[in-house]
């Protein structure tokens, strides 16, 4: 008798979906719009600690597929906003992830560290929205 545990079929379904998605990712890419985003604010610790670029990916990822994820919604007829409002607080706890590690490395003031709350925000809803769009287009293409 096999019994089949919905829970287990449900997490090797939305793996499937985020590798296939993910193969559509440059890290290249990604690594230069991290330091596109942050260069300005945080210039000589991306210079000197390129260990600081790697976490910063890794929230990008995560942005990226959370906006792949909650897609089908606006495939189903919702606009971009609705959606985004959908999953507010995961954006919220990837933004903040990467403002408490890149904060640590500015000294405290306060115009560096609203330059760098704005730069985290853009750099999340940036890889949240071609996550966006990229899971949206393959609901389109039914290659969900």
């Amino acid at each position: 008798m096999n019994v089949t545990v919905l829970s287990d079929k449900r997490r090797e379904k939305q793996w499937k979906f985020e590798r296939s998605i993910l193969k559509n990712l440059s890290l290249k890419e990604l690594k230069a719009n991290v330091e596109e985003h942050f260069r300005s604010v945080v210039p000589f610790h991306f210079l000197s600690h390129p260990f600081l670029i790697d976490p910063c990916m890794d929230m990008a990822i995560d942005a990226f597929l959370v906006g792949a994820e909650y897609s089908k919604f606006g495939y189903s007829g919702e606009n971009e906003t609705e959606v985004k409002r959908r999953c507010d607080d995961e954006l919220t706890e990837i933004s903040h992830c990467i403002f408490n590690l890149l904060q640590g490395w500015l000294i405290d003031s306060d115009y560096l560290l609203d330059s760098l709350q704005v730069s985290t925000e853009a750099f999340v809803d940036h890889w949240w929205t071609k996550g966006f769009r990229e899971g949206e287009k393959r609901y389109r293409l039914r290659l969900h």
